[in-house]
């Protein structure tokens, strides 16, 4: 019998992940568990106390940095165990400690139990009495406390040594003292492991600035509870900026995304398959490309001031001119020195022409994307100077993924992230879905066009008008048409959910009507969406959506609009069984707008 014990991460924000998430995906790939309210009950009775006497002190390695909170960890007992999958995909849980009786070398065993495992790395081991107690260190610890990696590393020979002294740290540093959290200059590495904060754009999380980014640990752990096989295909049908895709990657799950804005679908993409390109090519293709944009730069600065050329440049300077002078017209005041900056990057998007691999020319287009929004929001640097910076980022961030991953042995999985429509996805075929994670736009909850739009308009990455219009949840577009009162007359919204019917009808009838037919507008859509979801997925799999609720200012106080509780009565009406419901509060919260989320897990039932 294999006795485990699982220790919860130090980090998490809220009790209920702990509670409700942590144990779900316990339960999903291991099997019944019971909380662990304080480790020292464990240690005070067999085969845990085995491990405290001097010379070993596993106590001392245990309730090292315990988590906040009533809970901290789970306990289980099983005659048999699939230590890989736990290591490589558990969300929540940083270390498992695992103690069986056996005759066997910690060799044989470790062979056995976990064969991409490295001692001293990601396991550990001590032998009392017969025991074997083996300690790992999941997935989850090093892709989060890489963030730090990223920020403490300014080239390849840092990110090398730092990678080493991350994986070491949780082995060798248990007794060490942190500096203190309000300590500014002379933090070491090792200080920033230990603070309590939860780092979410870890590695290629950060490729591209995004409003409304999905939680990574919620989502694998959504992932690991809706489909807990080794091998099958999942999507996310509102794939936003991939943050789905990019978990079922690390996981090694093959995943399609949906999404209707290209610059998101261009996120997606470039995260995921990004991980495997070879960094040498990699490297020496955009100080390639970056030394032709400082030519061309130059040249169209001559050019511009009347200045003779020393040599000619492959840009149509005129064309530039010109096209920026329009550009400039429609940004307004959404982007500083706006006349300086929209000719440097229209060259550097006209150069792009030139790589032939169009993975790394989407990886340079989606940085080139990055850098205009930081110079609209986040910088005063100059644009090529955010620009150098943000590569380098990039390119560091893919380098230390590999550097990571010659220890963890991830076989990725595949990714492709499509240009279509949750409400219609005619690119993906009938019942071929093994499970699905989603968020759709809470009605009206963010501008996603607002976020993106200098890069949507210098880069012409897509018609915004339009893009506006078909998005589900658009704040941007007026609904106060004749048409969509014509359609709530046509189409009978109570025949799905009589709930959404009610908040529609009292909504317009108090004065609100933009708010009703926005809230009416949402609902079909999700009916339609819901449909598709239905057609997509295998019989009996699930589907986590994860939802908010809108409110709107109604006679001078808010009234919440319950979406949850539309979806799940549109769901059981197209024959969905509700699997289960889970709320979820949200920190960064006020009065008026989104508290707090609840995820519906829905299954495809047989008939």
């Amino acid at each position: 019998m294999f006795y485990c014990y699982f220790k919860i991460f130090n980090n998490i924000k809220s009790e209920h992940e702990v509670e409700e998430f942590a144990k779900l995906e316990l339960e999903s790939l291991f099997g019944k568990v019971e909380p662990i309210y304080n480790f020292a009950d464990k240690l005070s009775v067999s085969p845990l106390k085995n491990f405290t006497s001097p010379g070993i002190r596993i106590q001392d390695i245990i309730l090292h940095e315990l988590p906040y909170g009533r809970i901290q960890g789970y306990f289980g007992i099983v005659p048999d165990i699939e230590l890989s999958k736990l290591v490589r995909r558990l969300a929540y849980t940083r270390e498992i400690y695992l103690i069986f009786k056996s005759s066997k070398t910690p060799a044989n065993l470790l062979q056995e139990l976990f064969p991409k495992g490295i001692v001293g790395k990601n396991v550990q081991y001590f032998i009392k009495e017969g025991f074997v107690l083996f300690r790992f260190i999941t997935n989850q610890y090093f892709l989060e406390k890489s963030e730090y990696v990223s920020k403490l590393s300014r080239n390849e020979r840092e990110v090398r040594r730092n990678v080493e002294i991350l994986f070491s740290h949780l082995i060798n540093n248990i007794y060490r003292i942190p500096a203190s959290s309000t300590l500014r200059l002379g933090k070491r590495l090792e200080d920033y492991f230990a603070l309590r904060e939860e780092p979410s754009l870890y590695l290629n999380h950060y490729m591209h600035p995004y409003k409304g980014k999905f939680h990574p640990k919620m989502a694998r752990a959504l992932l690991n509870y809706v489909y807990p096989a080794d091998s099958g295909l999942v999507l996310d049908n509102f794939a936003g900026s991939g943050t789905l895709q990019l978990e079922a990657t690390f996981l090694g799950l093959d995943s399609l995304g949906v999404e209707i804005n290209p610059l998101s679908v261009l996120m997606s993409n470039v995260k995921c398959y990004s991980l495997n390109f070879e960094t040498s090519k990699l490297k020496d293709c955009v100080r390639e490309y970056l030394k032709k944009l400082d030519e061309e730069i130059y040249c169209f600065r001559q050019e511009t001031s009347g200045r003779p050329l020393l040599f000619k440049g492959q840009v149509d300077y005129n064309r530039i001119q010109e096209r920026a002078k329009q550009l400039c017209a429609k940004l307004k005041n959404t982007l500083r020195d706006k006349e300086k900056t929209v000719p440097q990057v229209l060259i550097a998007k006209d150069l792009l022409k030139n790589i032939k691999d169009y993975q790394i020319r989407d990886f340079l287009l989606l940085a080139l994307s990055g850098t205009v929004s930081d110079v609209a929001r986040r910088t005063s640097e100059q644009f090529l100077d955010a620009f150098r910076k943000r590569l380098n980022d990039l390119y560091l961030r893919i380098f230390l993924f590999q550097r990571l991953n010659e220890n963890l042995k991830i076989n990725l999985g595949r990714s492709k992230t499509h240009v279509a429509d949750a409400r219609n996805m005619k690119e993906i075929a009938s019942a071929s879905i093994d499970g699905i994670v989603t968020s759709p736009p809470y009605a009206v909850a963010l501008d996603y066009i607002k976020n993106d739009y200098p890069q949507l308009v210098i880069l012409e990455l897509a018609d915004i008008e339009s893009l506006e219009k078909a998005m589900m949840g658009s704040p941007r577009v007026d609904y106060s048409r004749r048409e969509l009162m014509e359609q709530i007359k046509s189409e009978n919204l109570a025949n799905f959910s009589k709930t959404g019917s009610e908040v529609v009808n009292y909504l317009i009838s108090k004065g609100r009507r933009q708010a009703g037919l926005r809230s009416f507008k949402f609902f079909v859509d999700m009916i339609e969406a819901l449909r598709e979801i239905q057609r997509v997925l295998k019989e009996n799999c699930r589907c986590a959506i994860v939802i908010g609720n809108n409110h709107f200012k109604v006679g001078g106080k808010y009234v919440e609009v319950p979406n949850d509780k539309v979806l799940l009565e549109i769901a059981e009406n197209l024959g969905f069984e509700i699997d289960r419901v889970i709320g979820r509060k949200l920190q960064k919260s006020s009065e008026g707008i989104i508290r707090e989320e609840v995820v519906l897990v829905l299954r495809k039932s047989e008939r």
